[in-house]
């Protein structure tokens, strides 16, 4: 990990100082056709090229990301940038709690053809000319490279730079609080098993709920998603109407993936987020629901291999939404569902089919 990071940062460097622009006639094919079986559902911003690499400048659901790869086609990273409050809780919590006096410069994911994604964080003290350092989370946030000082003492620091003597105030409280009986929970086990209390503990009846009977998933399902996310967790799993549904988030974003039982991808639905809706969509929407509030907004694309399983109609991307509405003279609301077309067209009320096909 820590080399891969540092040769994204090297060219990082390079990319921003000494990248050559170039113009699509100077592509060649194997690296346009490179690109085009890394990623499907892109905007070609421009074609640089830097340190015997062609890079090119995409956009993928308004997230700029820049692509390496080689003069023969072959892909090796792509650097997307993360804006600050788009990071996933963990990323964000971890920094927030433990460098206090701290910004982050510059938040990136980066995606490598090895599968060994990551989230890239360059932080700094506030203030002019301070020490940049650098910190890699894996996709589900945890920690696992960093040159920064130690939590412990940044925060150590902190206080004290704050306050003096905050730090013996601090231990004072702490020295009190431990010296009191039965101030503290616990919990213990007997040797039968049973909960038991100590003499200066409150006694406590926890109930614990059943588990939850979860749907069981098929292995070919299970292992379609890990071959193509190999780094990224289910939060969960659903079935639905004989299909399954994973839950997940990559790169900060809610996602959602519905396979077939042979662990064919159906669909592949994104979260779109409330500073990203379409204009043309929320324009119409003023229109047919001026009282609504919108709940979900989703942008759902057909895998291709799937799409050519189905003959007869012609799938393609459309967005999803859910609005709620106040009925007059009642506490409780009404919910309507509707979809858009890719261009933004309003397709009608949803029904008890979901999927979207273009007339």
């Amino acid at each position: 990990m820590k080399r891969i990071a540092l040769l994204v940062l090297f060219f990082v460097i390079s990319f921003a100082t000494n990248a050559q622009k170039l113009r699509n006639s100077d592509i060649p094919q194997e690296v346009r056709l490179g690109l085009e079986n890394t990623y499907s559902d892109y905007k070609l911003q421009g074609w640089y090229f830097e340190t015997g690499q062609y890079v090119a400048e995409i956009s993928i659901d308004g997230q700029i990301g820049r692509v390496f790869l080689t003069a023969g086609g072959n892909w090796q990273f792509t650097i997307f940038n993360v804006q600050e409050q788009e990071l996933p809780t963990l990323v964000a919590n971890y920094f927030l709690n433990n460098y206090p006096g701290y910004r982050i410069k510059k938040s990136e994911y980066v995606e490598d053809f090895s599968g060994d994604n990551y989230y890239r964080l360059i932080i700094a003290m506030k203030g002019v000319g301070q020490t940049e350092y650098e910190m890699i989370f894996d996709p589900r946030g945890k920690l696992t490279k960093t040159n920064a000082p130690d939590p412990d003492y940044v925060k150590k620091d902190y206080i004290a730079r704050l306050n003096p003597e905050a730090i013996e105030y601090r231990q004072k409280k702490m020295a009190e609080r431990a010296a009191l009986e039965g101030s503290g929970l616990e919990i213990k086990i007997d040797s039968d098993g049973k909960e038991g209390k100590k003499s200066t503990s409150k006694d406590v009846e926890i109930d614990v709920p059943d588990p939850l009977e979860q749907a069981k998933i098929p292995e070919e399902v299970t292992n379609a998603f890990k071959k193509r996310y190999p780094r990224l967790e289910v939060r969960e799993w659903k079935e639905e109407d004989g299909n399954y549904r994973a839950f997940y988030e990559n790169r900060g974003r809610e996602m959602e993936m519905l396979y077939k039982p042979d662990g064919m991808l159906m669909t592949t639905t994104t979260n779109v987020e409330k500073d990203r809706y379409p204009r043309l969509i929320l324009k119409d929407l003023s229109t047919r629901y001026p009282e609504a509030k919108i709940e979900k907004f989703q942008k759902v694309d057909y895998d291709i291999k799937y799409r050519r399983t189905v003959t007869d109609r012609k799938l393609t991307t459309y967005y999803y939404l859910e609005l709620s509405e106040k009925i007059k003279g009642r506490k409780d609301k009404k919910y309507i569902k509707l979809t858009y077309d890719k261009s933004f067209r309003y397709q009608g009320l949803v029904g008890s089919d979901d999927e979207y096909d273009e007339e």
